[in-house]
């Protein structure tokens, strides 16, 4: 075995027992470094990673109650750039369970290791990591600073050379062409390596470029393959349910990472689109107890946010209608934890706002008729005096909650205002349609909806005729839905903008506006469509000149 030299190395240690740091701040001063740092707390971890660099970091999972876990301030470390690639990463565990080990192992530390553990066995994996970075330095090093081109070039020389890292550098250069776009490139390396042992990324790959390429059952049978042949290959469940949400199967989507959370119930974001698709198919029970999951899972963790107490919240109003009063109870308490919490860490007013609703919900659930109403009418006193310094997207959820709660009237006060002052925003106006439309639940406004998205996803990438293409297919389907329509003349007006020379947009839009009639004032659609006349009329002043 090839000697490392580690004399210009810098090592941190981060065990929250003193005895097992004690054990590897030994290990690592016996191989002679050029300095070694240790640490109980994580919050010391990233404040050193910020001030320097560090070749090799021996992580601790278990850094003790109230602090985030191994795993967390992995991610943290690597979302915040305080390390790179050629850090070394040897994540240190007691536990051996399935679950954490799935749950550190997506988070891809280059090694761990579980005690009790040998130096010698330690030592060996280090050795390991290092004789791969000296190869692959200039690899990783080239992904850190995005230069694709570069990546690839690099990843051929090393494959030419005869790298015992050929087919990892295969894997590099395949999602470089696919970032590129290169989906040709990409797919001869995917097809090439699909059933070569370790190579599950391959017909990852395959599969991800059939959704590129709008084929989503394409993608769903590569996807369920590969789920089939490598059960605890969890990244093919995620894309799978991408794959299923694309064709509006959300059911299928739900569980497919209802299984993958049975297998590796520790990973922040699943859950997090778990609980959000639950909640979107109605399933209340299932949904409150996902958003107090991940309420719990990303307390330490760079996802804990606002939203977390907030839909938790609002998933137990619905779900509280099935409940004993004892159940409703404790539920409650658990919800008023996390709310308070939430806004006492986070100390913003929409926070406030939404909590304060939610908790009026709540309480007329549980029958607490005089609070809640006391409680309601000082939020809404505080609304009114807040509510030009509102943000419209937190306007837009204050307004659901009222509108939830039965007053009408507040939050279409709301509604007009972000309608006036944002009416050019389509992404806004589409969440401003879904509430003053009444019909929006059936399943047909919800397959306008989902059209609407994918509309909107071109009018954003400046693809004007292909969300054009998009939003007269539906409109031919839903003849009468109003967002369709607002929205099919918003992007008319925009792409006329871009090039005055088609004027057959304007006369389409015109058209349209005049179909449009009956609106009472008080409606945001109102609001939205007297913008759009005057955009239309100012824009008309360019065909004439």
């Amino acid at each position: 075995m090839t000697a490392i030299d580690y004399r210009d190395k810098r090592f941190l240690i981060v065990d929250s027992l003193k005895p097992s740091r004690d054990i590897l701040k030994n290990l690592a001063f016996n191989l002679n470094p050029a300095d070694v740092q240790a640490s109980s707390y994580a919050s010391d971890v990233l404040t050193k990673c910020a001030e320097q660099n560090f070749d090799i970091i021996l992580l601790g999972y278990d850094l003790g109650e109230k602090q985030k876990n191994g795993q967390q301030l992995l991610e943290e470390l690597r979302s915040e750039k305080l390390i790179n690639r050629n850090t070394i990463v040897i994540l240190v565990t007691g536990e051996l369970s399935q679950a954490m080990v799935l749950a550190a192992l997506e988070h891809k530390p280059d090694d761990y290791l579980t005690k009790p553990y040998t130096i010698r066995e330690l030592s060996k994996r280090l050795h390991r990591c290092f004789v791969k970075r000296k190869i692959m330095s200039d690899i990783y090093t080239a992904l850190d600073e995005e230069q694709s081109d570069q990546v690839i070039k690099l990843c051929d020389q090393a494959i030419q050379d005869g790298s015992p890292y050929t087919t990892e550098c295969y894997g590099i250069k395949s999602r470089q062409h696919f970032n590129l776009e290169q989906y040709d490139i990409a797919t001869d390396i995917y097809r090439a390596h699909r059933n070569i042992s370790n190579c599950q990324w391959a017909t990852m790959g395959l599969g991800k470029i059939a959704l590129k390429k709008n084929k989503p059952l394409v993608a769903i049978e590569y996807f369920s393959q590969l789920k089939r042949k490598y059960p605890i290959y969890l990244s093919s469940y995620d894309w799978l349910a991408t794959a299923q949400e694309e064709i509006l199967q959300f059911i299928a989507a739900e569980e497919t990472l209802e299984e993958a959370i049975t297998i590796s119930p520790l990973s922040v974001k699943r859950v997090q689109r778990y609980a959000n698709l639950c909640l979107k198919n109605g399933h209340f029970d299932k949904a409150t107890s996902a958003f107090e999951q991940n309420y719990l899972l990303s307390y330490n963790s760079i996802h804990h946010k606002p939203e977390n107490a907030l839909k938790f919240a609002y998933a137990a109003t619905e779900y509280s209608h099935d409940l004993t009063d004892f159940q409703r109870k404790t539920l409650k308490n658990k919800v008023f934890s996390a709310l308070a919490e939430t806004v006492k860490t986070f100390d913003k007013m929409p926070t406030r706002l939404q909590s304060q609703l939610l908790t009026v919900d709540l309480m007329r659930k549980t029958n607490e008729v005089d609070f809640a109403n006391k409680l309601l009418e000082s939020t809404e006193k505080l609304l009114n005096k807040t509510q030009n310094d509102l943000k419209p997207e937190d306007g837009i959820e204050i307004a659901k909650l009222l509108i939830h709660l039965d007053r009408r009237p507040p939050a279409n006060t709301l509604i007009n205002d972000i309608v006036q002052n944002h009416h050019d925003r389509p992404g806004l106006m589409t969440e401003i349609d879904k509430l003053v439309d009444e019909n929006h639940e059936n399943r047909a406004q919800k397959e306008a909806q989902a059209a609407l998205d994918r509309a909107l996803t071109f009018y954003h990438n400046q693809e004007y005729n292909k969300s054009i293409i998009k939003l007269e297919e539906v409109r031919k389907l839903y003849p009468q839905h109003l967002g369709i329509q607002l929205n099919l003349i918003q992007v008319l007006l925009t792409y006329f903008e871009q090039d005055t020379s088609k004027v057959s947009l304007m006369r389409k839009a015109g058209a349209l506006l005049n179909r449009i009639d009956g609106l009472s004032t008080g409606n945001g659609a109102f609001q939205r469509q007297k913008a759009l006349e005057l955009k239309f009329q100012r824009l008309s002043k360019l065909i004439n000149s």
